[in-house]
Formats: C-alpha cells, structure tokens, sequence
C-alpha cells in the first residue's frame, strides 16, 4: 500500500487537533451544566449514584387533574330529631316514675291514718273499763261526801275508804291485775313478797315467816307474774352460839 503525503500535511494535521481541542473546550460547560441538572433532578436516597453524562431527556407537560367529585353523604336521621325524641322520652319516663311516686304516697297515707284510727280504737277499747271503774269511783265519792255526817267516828272514816279500795280493786281486776294479800304468820315466798325489814325470830318454827304486811301486791292474770310484790317484815331464825348460852346460864343464875 503506497500512501501519498501532501507537503501541508502536518500543517492540516495540527490544524485539525485545534479544532477538535476547540469543540472540546466549547462542549466542556455544555457537560458541566448538565451534570449539574443531573444531580438536582436525582433522588435524595442515592446521593452516591453517578450522574448521567446524557441530557435528561424533557417531560411532557402534566396533565391537568380531573375535579374531585363532592362525597355523596349518606342517607340517614336527623342528629337533632334523634336527640328531640330521647329527650321527650326521657321526660315522659320521669313523668311516669312521678305518677307512680305519688300514688305510692297517697296509698301510705291512707294506710297510716287506718293504722292511727286502729290505734286510737284499740286504745279506747283498753281503756273503756278503767274509764267507767274511775267514772263509778268518782260518782260513790260525791255521793259520800254529801252524806258524811258532821262529826265522823273513826269507825266510819275507815269503813268509807274500805269501800273506796274496794271500788279500785273491781277496777284493777276488770284489767287483768289481781291484787296480792299476804298474811301475817304465812310463809315468806320470794316471788310474791319483799322483804323491806328482818326481824329475829324467838323460836326457829318463825324462821322465813312473814311478821307484818306493809303493803299489797298484784298480780297479771293474763300472764300469772306479780307486777307488783307484796312488802312484808319477816323473822329470820340464828341459833345461838357458846357465849350466848353461857351469858344467858348467868342470867338464870343471878
């Protein structure tokens, strides 16, 4: 192969490099400013990635967005007609739970005014005996008032209030209280009586034996348990001890 050399061909040829150094220095920033879209537009998760050297190609202009559409809202109550209704049922509710209130109160107090004309009758049935007794009792005073002579004997004060005693002891009996009459001598029983005062006894036959009545007692005749017991004096009987016999042989001697 025979290659021609032309005399200019070193001159061409450096014309030549000096062209292409020339476009080289003029595509230089044209590079730079690219790479420098080129990082702007990369992703922030790779930081490291090389940028492309190519241009980034140009994007199409976005699309307009389409109008959202208004929700549809749903069908259903009025919260105010919903809260209206409770509230009205509520009230009737209360006013029924009144109602009854009151008619529970009326019914107590029919049966409390029953129970308290029971009372007042039970009460007055109790009484209705002592009332005619204390009514009789007051009647036999004035009539014994009136026929008092002026100068009474003690014989007839004392017949007069027997009579009065008399009257009450009807009186207490129609209630159910019997009274309680001891005797002098009778033995001395704990349930009935009340020992108000011992008295020693002269011979041991007197031992627990009632010496004086003070008082009558009373007794329930419903239930048979003195209410009241009877106060007596009773004897109490102490043999007599070795000093006592040998003051009373003194006694005998002199």
């Amino acid at each position: 192969m025979i290659i021609i050399r032309s005399p200019d061909w070193p001159v061409t040829r450096a014309t030549t490099v000096s062209n292409e150094a020339g476009e080289a220095m003029r595509d230089e920033p044209e590079k730079d400013e690219q790479r420098e879209e080129a990082a702007v537009l990369a992703p922030a998760d790779a930081p490291d990635a090389e940028v492309s050297e190519s241009p980034a190609p140009e994007t199409a202009d976005p699309l307009p967005a389409a109008p959202e559409a208004p929700a549809e809202e749903l069908p259903g109550a009025d919260p105010v007609a919903e809260l209206t209704a409770a509230v009205s049922a509520l009230a009737e509710q209360i006013r029924e739970h009144h109602d009854r209130a009151a008619a529970r109160e009326r019914v107590i107090d029919k049966l409390h005014a029953e129970v308290e004309r029971l009372r007042a009758g039970e009460q007055n049935l109790l009484l209705r005996p002592i009332t005619t007794d204390l009514q009789n009792l007051r009647k036999d005073l004035l009539h014994q008032a009136r026929a008092l002579p002026p100068e009474p004997t003690r014989e007839q004060v004392a017949d007069l209030l027997e009579s009065f005693a008399l009257s009450a002891e009807q009186a207490l009996e129609r209630c159910g209280s019997a009274p309680i009459r001891p005797e002098a001598g009778a033995e001395f029983s704990a349930r009935e009586h009340r020992a108000v005062k011992i008295l020693p006894a002269e011979a041991p036959d007197q031992h627990e034996r009632i010496a004086l009545v003070v008082s009558d007692g009373y007794l329930d005749t419903t239930t048979d348990r003195v209410t009241v017991p009877a106060r007596v004096h009773v004897y109490r009987w102490s043999a007599p001890t070795g000093d006592s016999r040998e003051q009373e042989g003194m006694n005998a001697d002199v």
